[in-house]
C-alpha cells in the first residue's frame, strides 16, 4: 500500500499546485524515487505523460470558473498559468472545441477531466516470468531519437537502412531498444541499438553501462492484443510496486528476439536496472 500512499500523494500535491508552479523535486521526495522514474512509472500506468494531465486538469478547472465566475478570461488565463489570454485561448480550443468566450454562452458543452485517484486492484492471475540477473560493463551502438513512441526510432532505422548495418555489428544477436526515458510532453528517448565490443562506429551513437543488476521480465504473445505493452504496464502497476527492488536511473532495455508482424507474434525481454 505504500506505493498506493505516494502516488496518491503526489497526485495531490499536483492537484494543490495547478495554479503555482509544480517542483518535481517535492515529486521526487514524496515518491522517494528520482523525477525520471516517477514519470516512467505514470505514463505506463495511465498512458498519458505527466505534463498532459496536468493540462487537462488546468483546462478543466479553469473551464468551471470561466462558465461560473465573473473573471476576466486575461485573469484565467494567467491563473492557470499561462502567458497570455491568446494562448490559452488556443489551448482551450484544442480541449474543449471552442473559445473561452463561447463557453459562458447557456447549455455549452465541455469536456471534464476528474483528479486521477491510484487504488490497490485485485490483479496478479496471471504469471509473470522473470528472473535476476548481473552484468559486467557492456557497451551498445544505435540510432537514437526523441519521438513520441518508440516505435517511431524504428521506423526511422527501416526507412535509411541502419537495422541491417546493426545486425551485422551485432553479428547476428537480437536488436535492442533502449529507452532513456520520457520528456515532459511524454516523447520517447529511444536508441535502437546493438551489443558491440569494438572501436567505435561513424554514424552511431554509443553508451556504455556500468556493472549493474537488472531484471528481466518476458513479454510474448499476439502483437495486435499488445503483448509487450501490457508486460510494461504490469511491470510498472503490478510487480514494481508490490516489490522490494527499487529502479535505478540507467536505461531501460528491450531486447528482440521474436517480432513478426505477419504471424502476430513477439517475444521481447525487458530489462530493468536496479539499484544497488
Amino acid at each position: 500500500m505504500e506505493w498506493v500512499d505516494r502516488m496518491n500523494q503526489a497526485i495531490s500535491y499536483v492537484e494543490e499546485h495547478l495554479c503555482d508552479e509544480i517542483d518535481p523535486g517535492e515529486i521526487s521526495r514524496i515518491m522517494a524515487c528520482p523525477y525520471g522514474i516517477f514519470q516512467r512509472f505514470f505514463i505506463q500506468c495511465t498512458d498519458v505523460p505527466l505534463s498532459e494531465y496536468i493540462r487537462r486538469r488546468r483546462l478543466t478547472c479553469a473551464a468551471y470558473e470561466v462558465q461560473h465566475s465573473g473573471a476576466k478570461i486575461v485573469d484565467i488565463a494567467v491563473k492557470y498559468g499561462y502567458d497570455s489570454s491568446d494562448a490559452f485561448s488556443a489551448a482551450f480550443k484544442r480541449m474543449h472545441g471552442m473559445a473561452p468566450a463561447m463557453a459562458r454562452q447557456p447549455e455549452t458543452k465541455l469536456k471534464f477531466y476528474s483528479r486521477l485517484h491510484f487504488t490497490l486492484s485485485i490483479r496478479g492471475v496471471a504469471e509473470m516470468n522473470y528472473r535476476n540477473v548481473e552484468r559486467e560493463s557492456f557497451k551498445v551502438i544505435g540510432r537514437r531519437r526523441i519521438t513520441p513512441s518508440g516505435g517511431g526510432t524504428w521506423e526511422l532505422c527501416k526507412q535509411d537502412g541502419s537495422l541491417e548495418n546493426l545486425l551485422a555489428a551485432g553479428q547476428g544477436s537480437p536488436l535492442l531498444g533502449v529507452c532513456f526515458g520520457f520528456d515532459d510532453e511524454g516523447n520517447n528517448d529511444y536508441m535502437v541499438a546493438a551489443e558491440y565490443r569494438q572501436e567505435d562506429l561513424p554514424d552511431f551513437e554509443s553508451f556504455t553501462f556500468p556493472p549493474s543488476s537488472w531484471l528481466v521480465f518476458e513479454a510474448s504473445g499476439a502483437i495486435s492484443s499488445h503483448a509487450l505493452g501490457s508486460t510494461w504496464k504490469r511491470i510498472y502497476g503490478e510487480f514494481l510496486p508490490q516489490s522490494d527492488y527499487r529502479q535505478s536511473n540507467l536505461p531501460t532495455i528491450e531486447t528482440y528476439h521474436d517480432w513478426d508482424q505477419n504471424a502476430d507474434f513477439c517475444k521481447v525481454d525487458i530489462w530493468i536496472p536496479l539499484e544497488k
